[in-house]
């Protein structure tokens, strides 16, 4: 999953993204609003995490200029302000949900999960599949009841082909999406990703695959 950070305190934003990359996010980081603004225009997210208070442009603005653009990339605001009203005129803008500072990290990353649960369509921590049950909170699989040693990689790109089952997931939407172009679009990286993951999971066609088209789930 891609995440893009807007925060514009340094050490805040050096901290957020340790940890939000150590739950296995890629998370690409701007320390003000233009910035910000300009990365979530060329580039997809998952979700957007926009401080309101920012140099050059303001959160609010961003959010509001963003929405106009018609980008709808999810966002949890973080605030220092804790007026209702400002909070009422954040949604008003657009904002999914938000976090008033100072605030604990397992709570930002509660609220990360839930965001993109419901960007997906899911309401729960944990998607049962068949055999397959996945457990979002933990980061972890189970098959029949007996847990699958993924590796972080393998397990973002279980998930995220679990979050988007129904359809195809093209070789390139996966390395943008999971791998963080980490690797090129020719390579064969996916398809050993895959491979592992069929083999770990032990269950015939529960990935299945599409020349042209990708993979998917369900």
């Amino acid at each position: 999953m891609r995440l893009l950070l807007i925060e514009d305190d340094a050490s805040l934003a050096k901290a957020l993204k340790e940890v939000l990359e150590k739950e296995g996010y890629h998370v690409s980081l701007a320390l003000d609003g233009r910035r910000g603004y300009e990365l979530a225009l060329c580039e997809e997210f998952d979700l957007i995490v926009l401080d309101l208070l920012l140099p050059s442009m303001g959160g609010e603005e961003v959010l509001k200029s963003l929405r106009e653009s018609g980008v709808k990339t999810p966002v949890l605001m973080l605030t220092v302000v804790s007026d209702l009203f400002k909070k009422v005129d954040l949604f008003a803008l657009g904002a999914d949900d938000y976090l008033t500072k100072p605030f604990h990290l397992e709570e930002l990353l509660a609220r990360v999960r839930a965001i993109i649960r419901r960007s997906s369509g899911s309401t729960s921590d944990i998607m049962e599949l068949g055999e397959v049950r996945i457990e979002m909170n933990k980061k972890r699989v189970l098959v029949n009841d007996q847990e699958v040693p993924l590796t972080a990689t393998e397990y973002t790109v279980l998930e995220y082909l679990c979050l988007n089952r129904g359809r195809y997931v093209s070789r390139e939407e996966i390395i943008e999406r999971c791998l963080s172009y980490r690797y090129e679009p020719e390579s064969n990286t996916v398809e050993v990703f895959i491979s592992r993951i069929r083999k770990k999971l032990g269950i015939k066609d529960f990935i299945k695959s599409s020349r042209g088209f990708g993979y998917r789930v369900g």
